[in-house]
């Protein structure tokens, strides 16, 4: 057999030894989880440091001499502080900064992932001469769903409450379709797994 057929006979035991949970939990799952996670972060930490540490420490700071690259190198060593309890507030530092700078320069240089989303919402109420049933029903779940979001305001009558009740079940129904959406994706993953093991390992299937 040729190394892509064993390729495929070996996914397809991690493959059953993983779903093996669906039965019951034991040894043979946490191998294949424990399988798993370690060449998930073995692969990780190689495609880091032959990617980015690599090229960081011998071009950018040894050839090119920026040493200035190498405070945010010693601010994201901060983040291992997480492992000492009485320096994990160090850690903090790190996140909050990584948080911030991560916000900030998502807001600052890539604002129409955001701005469409905004300018989405002013939606014609008549459009066509007609009357437009979806711009007024799109633009009440985005008033109604930030009064649900409306934390400092007392919403016990009036509009507020009914508001944020319809912007509620707006949020339901949301989160429904997206989940049906994330269920769908899970049964094509699922029928992409049973190919490898019929198909490539079993042969069974063409």
């Amino acid at each position: 057999m040729t190394a892509e057929q064993w390729g495929a006979i070996a996914g397809s035991i991690c493959i059953i030894m993983a779903w093996s949970y669906l039965f019951k939990e034991s040894d043979v799952y946490y191998f294949a989880e424990h399988l798993f996670v370690g060449l998930t972060v073995a692969r990780g930490l190689t495609y880091t440091f032959e990617n980015q540490l690599k090229p960081l420490i011998l071009k950018d700071i040894a050839e090119k001499g920026q040493w200035s690259l190498l405070i945010p190198v010693v601010i994201g060593l901060l983040i291992y502080c997480w492992f000492f309890k009485g320096l994990r507030w160090v850690a903090r530092i790190t996140m909050g900064f990584w948080i911030g700078y991560g916000a900030g320069y998502t807001l600052a240089f890539s604002p129409p992932v955001y701005l469409k989303q905004v300018f989405d919402t002013f939606t014609p109420f008549i459009k066509d001469g007609r009357f437009n049933f979806e711009g007024v029903l799109y633009f009440l779940v985005v008033i109604t769903a930030l009064m649900y979001f409306l934390f400092t305001v007392k919403k016990e009558s009036g509009v507020l409450k009914y508001g944020s009740m319809f912007g509620r079940y707006a949020l339901m129904v949301a989160f429904g379709s997206a989940y049906g959406s994330i269920t769908m994706a899970y049964l094509s993953l699922v029928i992409g797994k049973l190919q490898v093991i019929f198909k490539d390992a079993l042969h069974l299937v063409k």
